[in-house]
């Protein structure tokens, strides 16, 4: 519990509390008028990319928003658990739903139309929501919430985090080649929808695997100091993965000939070890022992 907050402290508390609150119910919102559900918000893309969108709302549904409730919920009741819940969300929200969900639309293509940009506000609330819930859950913590690791299991999860790490490269840069040398993926998902291929891309090879590596790093050499940033990585790790592993599902389930065969594996395993990383961070706070 929080004692002798002065009313600054108090002010910053109620604004961190109401915004994650805020950016949960955004992201429902979103989710809710989206394809998934009653289909207000059409997104100018391709059947493709709108039913790996469906896959990602649901994950938001059952995963992000209550992560963001109860992490605003017990903020603004002064529980300390409540920086383990809304460190999970800021990274994910920011790049994925608000960045990705105002970025995907192909507006240049001349078959797809939509109405996406009417709804922009619902994705600036999310951005501006995840950017101050980014800058202020870093300041909760500090190293003594860190909890002693066992190097061995350490170094074991590590070797097997890298090895599907580097399997998740190799995989996007092979259609990343693909695309340069042939114009097209061999499924045609690039001509289908190019811009989101493009968006996915960068933010996968140039942010989510290269923060993959340095959090690994990290949680290896400087686990004390580097804490709180390990947990902002492993936080956006375990949403994204469940959210791909999320659209990999509806894609399956709707025989999408764009679904990678290979991704049905790397995914879900990638999603299982990022949730394992993450217990591990946290495992002092669990009510159950793990070594």
């Amino acid at each position: 519990m929080i004692k002798n907050e002065t009313k600054q402290e108090m002010f910053e508390r109620y604004v961190i509390g109401f915004t994650a609150i805020i950016v949960g119910l955004t992201i429902a919102i979103i989710s809710i008028l989206g394809p998934l559900a009653l289909d207000i918000i059409k997104y100018a893309s391709s059947p493709s990319a709108i039913t790996q969108g469906m896959g990602q709302d649901l994950v938001n549904l059952i995963l992000i928003t209550p992560l963001c409730l109860i992490g605003g919920i017990l903020h603004i009741s002064k529980r300390n658990k409540a920086k383990y819940f809304l460190i999970l969300v800021p990274l994910y929200s920011l790049l994925y739903t608000g960045l990705a969900y105002g970025l995907f639309p192909e507006w240049s293509h001349p078959v797809y139309t939509g109405n996406s940009q009417q709804f922009s506000i619902l994705f600036y609330i999310v951005i501006i929501g995840s950017l101050l819930l980014l800058v202020s859950t870093l300041s909760m913590f500090s190293p003594e919430d860190a909890p002693d690791f066992n190097k061995r299991n350490l170094t074991l999860y590590i070797i097997l985090m890298t090895i599907f790490l580097v399997l998740f490269a190799l995989m996007w840069i092979g259609e990343y080649l693909e695309v340069l040398t042939t114009g097209d993926t061999s499924t045609g998902s690039y001509s289908e929808a190019p811009t989101i291929f493009w968006v996915v891309r960068y933010f996968d090879l140039g942010i989510t695997i290269p923060l993959g590596f340095i959090s690994l790093y990290l949680l290896y050499t400087r686990t004390q100091q580097a804490y709180p940033i390990m947990l902002l990585f492993f936080g956006f790790f375990v949403t994204i993965s469940s959210a791909v592993v999320g659209m990999a599902v509806v894609m399956l389930l709707k025989n999408d000939p764009n679904l990678q065969p290979g991704g049905l594996i790397i995914f879900p395993i990638l999603a299982l070890l990022a949730w394992v990383g993450l217990l591990y961070l946290i495992k002092d706070k669990l009510p159950w022992k793990i070594s």
